[in-house]
């Protein structure tokens, strides 16, 4: 089966995402202080345009076959 450019898209988008929460973000957390809360802002622009990605290429999936 060949993936069209917007499922590769989201491919790398969820790759780079999971690098990204699990590599990255505790690096980051562990340089905050103790008495700092943690406020993600960033999963505000993330998710949304995760979803649309995940959306677009399952609907795309669905009307190959």
């Amino acid at each position: 089966m060949k993936l069209t450019k917007i499922q590769w898209v989201t491919l790398v988008a969820i790759l780079a995402y999971l690098i990204y929460e699990f590599i990255l973000i505790p690096r980051w957390e562990a340089t905050l202080p103790e008495s700092d809360p943690v406020i993600r802002a960033d999963i505000f622009l993330i998710y949304p345009v995760l979803l649309i990605l995940v959306v677009i290429s399952a609907i795309q999936f669905i009307r190959k076959k």
